[in-house]
């Protein structure tokens, strides 16, 4: 029987730190990030790392050698726990693979992840990334800025700012609750994950910072991105300073999902994604 509990700094050394997927639950990070939030667990053996997911009664893909073997583990350990067999956030490949040994499969658009290539996202080429150029562009002519690595000192400032000239105006639900506490715990663990962050002010003003994770040379993911929007272009320019200071090595940036946000798909596909990472739901038919 699989025996699954709660992720900490001790599981580490159980997630590769290279980029076998592009989605960015396989990671360890997303595990500590959001484990209090949507009740992650895992459990690691000789045939693989399983993680679950409680809120959403379901398991990510096995991170396997012997795929094949890890899934009918999986099976029979829901058949005697009485746990629903059902895995969301499959990256395509797997899930055609799946599919081809009998197991059904569904796309799920809203949980798709952007991914973009670095240079584009510093340099803004062509026509289609012209209306961001002009917005850093007009924020540079307009403000007086400055812009430094994100430091243990200053996390107490982000997370004042996060709390309140970002949360103004908006409900304070559980998605919001769970965001706030996910970021805070990734100021609690920072070096654990190994992350990176950037601030801006303006006139002295913290009005955006942004986190993120390098993976290896292929891969990086942004994890949180916040701004203050009467400042007009600071998700611009956070952006493609994040990129530029950090990332200008890795071949891929991650910025998640849009969960089904007309607004927040609308922006993320003005970037123009070099590519989508589709998620697939897998049961047994």
């Amino acid at each position: 029987m699989l025996e699954f509990h709660t992720p900490s700094a001790e599981d580490k050394p159980l997630f590769e730190k290279k980029s076998k997927f592009l989605a960015y639950e396989y990671y360890f990070s997303y595990c500590m990030l959001w484990k209090d939030s949507i009740g992650i667990t895992i459990c690691k053996n000789d045939t693989a790392l399983y993680i679950h997911i409680q809120e959403d009664d379901c398991f990510l893909l096995p991170i396997a050698e012997d795929l094949l073997k890890a899934m009918d583990e999986l099976e029979t350990y829901c058949k005697e726990s009485g746990t629903r067999f059902q895995l969301e956030c499959v990256p395509s490949k797997e899930a055609l693979e799946l599919q081809q040994k009998g197991y059904e499969i569904e796309h799920v658009r809203n949980l798709d992840d952007y991914i973009y290539e670095s240079q584009k996202l510093i340099k803004l080429p062509g026509k289609h990334l012209q209306s961001k150029r002009n917005h850093v562009s007009q924020f540079e002519r307009k403000y007086t800025y400055v812009v430094q690595p994100l430091t243990k000192e200053l996390f107490p400032e982000c997370m004042k700012m996060v709390s309140t000239t970002w949360l103004n105006g908006k409900e304070m639900n559980k998605e919001i609750k769970d965001e706030l506490h996910a970021i805070q715990t990734a100021f609690d663990n920072w070096d654990l994950l190994g992350l990176v962050g950037i601030l801006i002010c303006v006139d002295h003003h913290l009005t955006a910072f942004t986190i993120g994770e390098v993976i290896d040379e292929k891969l990086a993911i942004v994890h949180f991105e916040k701004g203050d929007v009467s400042y007009s272009g600071i998700y611009s320019v956070v952006n493609q300073l994040f990129c530029s200071m950090y990332l200008s090595d890795v071949q891929y940036i991650n910025r998640q999902e849009d969960v089904g946000v007309e607004g927040l798909r609308k922006a993320k596909l003005s970037y123009q994604p070099v590519m989508m990472e589709e998620k697939y739901r897998v049961r047994k038919p």
